[in-house]
């Protein structure tokens, strides 16, 4: 039997793999990959599970981003954490609206999402969701909406921030200037 540490490394392992080194390697401008963040978290937390990867081919037909950064991050919701994320909506849209939640527990609204998380395929499920009640989507829209936002913002400065010190330190190690070098990347990307 293994340890909880082997499972915890070979997780973050993962963690990096998927989000971390896509964003160490690049060789994108920090606007380009921080987009790409941004947009994944808000695709991820507003579009229900299943639809966020054609919703991302969507956008990218208008907008230039990093689209293998933005897959990555659209996985902050997904099918093992569906349940008590979509949960949680629910309980923060009742706290923004005001209204109690009815007494609506965990194992109840497990209950109530098998059918979205039974189906076989993404319009089964999103008719399964869709014809949750009323009062259900407009508190899960309501805090999908909220955490969207945030996250998206949140993403996208700390990404900026991050890649425009990796661009400086790579300019002071080749002895150039920073404009010089996101320069030349912009122009790469055009």
């Amino acid at each position: 039997m293994k340890s909880s540490t082997g499972y915890i490394s070979k997780l973050w392992k993962k963690i990096h793999t998927i989000f971390i080194e896509p964003l160490l390697n690049s060789k994108n401008s920090p606007h380009f990959d921080a987009l790409g963040v941004s947009l994944g978290l808000v695709i991820g937390f507003l579009i229900p599970v299943g639809g966020q990867l054609a919703c991302l081919g969507l956008i990218r037909l208008f907008l230039s981003f990093n689209i293998i950064v933005a897959g990555a991050f659209t996985l902050v919701s997904n099918p093992l954490n569906m349940i008590p994320l979509y949960y949680g909506y629910y309980l923060i849209g009742c706290l923004v609206i005001g209204k109690p939640d009815n007494g609506l527990e965990f194992s109840s609204f497990e209950k109530i999402m098998n059918p979205i998380m039974n189906a076989d395929y993404f319009w089964e499920s999103l008719t399964a969701f869709l014809s949750l009640s009323q009062a259900f989507l407009i508190r899960w829209v309501i805090a999908a909406v909220i955490l969207s936002i945030v996250f998206g913002v949140l993403g996208y400065l700390v990404t900026y921030r991050i890649q425009a010190k990796r661009i400086m330190k790579a300019a002071v190690s080749m002895g150039k200037e920073y404009e010089e070098l996101s320069g030349k990347i912009k122009k790469t990307l055009k």
